[in-house]
């Protein structure tokens, strides 16, 4: 069931790629508006492209952060009868690992983070930091060419 998970992300990128190919042959042109980036596109890579992206989106929030393992309830277990012993090679179930969590939001070109931790929050004041110079780069490259 993990290979499921990748589905959205793999249709994103395939997505990302279909509208880099319908660049660079000409079929579709970027802006940036307000630092929002705008694909207008007319060929078949710049229709597939946009069919792709939003089939990742979907794909990722339908299939991406569920988990997929059984639960077990307390209140469907078997009740024990008086007297009786447990075997001796039962393992106790392990306490459940904390989902640690992070994000970043643009608000504008300034990025906002926040994070269930500390190590996470790091980790996504990081990935904010690339993805602004990155942004930088890409616009500042898209205004002198």
């Amino acid at each position: 069931m993990r290979t499921i998970r990748l589905l959205g992300p793999a249709a994103l990128v395939a997505g990302l790629i279909a509208f880099g190919w319908a660049v660079a042959r000409g079929d579709a042109k970027l802006y940036l508006i307000f630092v929002v980036p705008v694909i207008v596109g007319t060929g078949p890579f710049a229709i597939l492209g946009i069919l792709l992206v939003f089939l990742g989106f979907a794909l990722t929030f339908f299939f991406g952060p569920f988990s997929f393992a059984p639960s077990s309830h307390p209140a469907t277990e078997s009740p024990r009868t008086m007297g009786e012993v447990p075997p001796q090679d039962v393992v106790p179930p392990q306490t459940p690992r904390a989902r640690r969590w992070g994000g970043v939001v643009f608000l504008g070109p300034i990025p906002v983070v926040f994070g269930s931790d500390p190590q996470m929050t790091r980790r996504m004041l990081l990935l904010g930091a690339i993805l602004f110079f990155a942004l930088l780069i890409l616009t500042i490259t898209l205004f002198f060419v």
